[in-house]
């Protein structure tokens, strides 16, 4: 019959087992703290908290209703979160841990920052609609899995092919990470929280996905012949070359 090893304070690999686990959940923690589940994970975590406050108070249908909400959430993440999770757990599977990281200096970025805008104003004077989602901290997860993976280095030629209008890729928006361009024909969120009359969907969703990450997003306008820029729930219209050059190089 199977018995459980005793657990004694006194072995050096009793010890070695409790710091790797505590460093295991620090990691884990540190991972997911760049993507929307951390959130509901706090979230999740808040609602024990008030659930052994009421409990401790002998209130205890209050902390009932408290510890069932936090049970649902925890019970509702892989169906929340099914895409995210999928993803990730893909990207893992490729064993990124046995790569050499590459290192991306300030003149790496600076370079990817120039080759983008020149690639923005570009399209701006063709008059050539666009939506660029930048990833940053937050993954994105679950907006890629809308689109169509293209996991390629950026260039300007190749953003252009994608919003050429017979492209049928070109309604949607296009995701890229550090400099590479991840998806493209991807749907934003639509939020009835964004008012803004005078703008179409593009902006309207644009500022939508700002508000829930902390992406930027580049809205190039058919219509007006002219740049916007999202970030954190906030749209910058008309946004000029050099204006567009010094956000980014502040924001990245």
């Amino acid at each position: 019959m199977f018995t459980y090893p005793s657990f004694d304070l006194s072995q050096p690999l009793s010890i070695i087992d409790i710091i790797t686990v505590i460093a295991l959940g620090i990691g884990f923690l540190i991972y997911i703290r760049k993507f929307p589940i951390f959130r509901v994970l706090l979230g999740m975590v808040f609602l024990v908290f008030c659930a052994l406050v009421f409990y401790l108070g002998r209130l205890y249908i209050t902390a009932s209703i408290f510890g069932l909400g936090s049970l649902f959430v925890f019970i509702s993440l892989p169906l929340i979160f099914a895409p995210e999770i999928r993803h990730y757990l893909e990207k893992l599977g490729r064993f990124p841990f046995l790569h050499v990281p590459k290192v991306t200096t300030k003149q790496k970025r600076a370079e990817f920052i120039r080759s983008l805008v020149d690639a923005i104003f570009e399209l701006t004077e063709r008059r050539i609609g666009a939506t660029i989602v930048l990833e940053r901290k937050t993954g994105l997860g679950e907006t890629i899995e809308t689109g169509v993976i293209i996991d390629a280095k950026f260039g300007a030629k190749l953003l252009h092919s994608i919003f050429y209008p017979k492209n049928p890729l070109h309604d949607g928006a296009v995701i890229i990470k550090d400099d590479r361009i991840i998806a493209a024909g991807c749907l934003l969120p639509i939020s009835s929280e964004v008012k803004l009359p005078t703008l179409g969907t593009r902006h309207k969703s644009a500022v939508a996905i700002t508000q829930d990450t902390d992406a930027v997003v580049l809205i190039i306008s058919e219509e007006r012949g002219e740049v916007s820029l999202a970030e954190n729930g906030k749209l910058e219209l008309n946004v000029d070359r050099m204006e567009l050059t010094q956000k980014l190089q502040q924001l990245f």
